[in-house]
């Protein structure tokens, strides 16, 4: 059983593709064939959807938790963001800004944190540090440099 998982959660959609293993909790046996669900971004699914991609599997929608359209809050002990999963809670990930480095955890440790709105991006990094990224700039790279933070 997993229990609290803090951070930003994702989904992934594909065309023509059945995500093997299918990923996470909330998958249930009536959730589409082509989702892919996971509890982390950087350790989950980004890694994963590189590897897709190289397969040749064809994303037809990304969506990660926005915080921008919730109410959050950062405790001092513990740095990790609540993890949200109302399916309002979810925007497109391709259109987010995401703040990179910052002193915020997820779940499993340094992450990337979206916002649907910059602004609320620059402000979060001016107070806990990062810097902002757009989604074409995350690569195999920058996952790589965040999980060793």
């Amino acid at each position: 059983m997993i229990g609290d998982h803090g951070g930003p959660n994702g989904q992934i959609f594909y065309a023509n593709t059945e995500p093997q293993p299918r990923q996470g909790a909330g998958v249930s046996d009536t959730a589409p064939d082509s989702l892919a669900w996971f509890h982390t971004l950087v350790y989950g699914l980004f890694p994963y959807h590189f590897g897709m991609r190289d397969n040749g599997a064809e994303a037809t929608a990304i969506y990660v938790t926005d915080y921008s359209s919730v109410a959050w809050e950062l405790s001092p002990e513990s740095m990790t963001m609540p993890a949200p999963t109302a399916p309002d809670t979810f925007a497109d990930a391709t259109a987010l800004t995401y703040v990179a480095g910052s002193d915020a955890r997820g779940g499993m440790g340094a992450t990337l944190i979206p916002f649907s709105d910059g602004d609320d991006a620059a402000a979060f990094s001016r107070n806990y540090n990062g810097r902002t990224i757009g989604y074409d700039e995350i690569d195999r790279t920058l996952i790589a440099g965040i999980r060793r933070q």
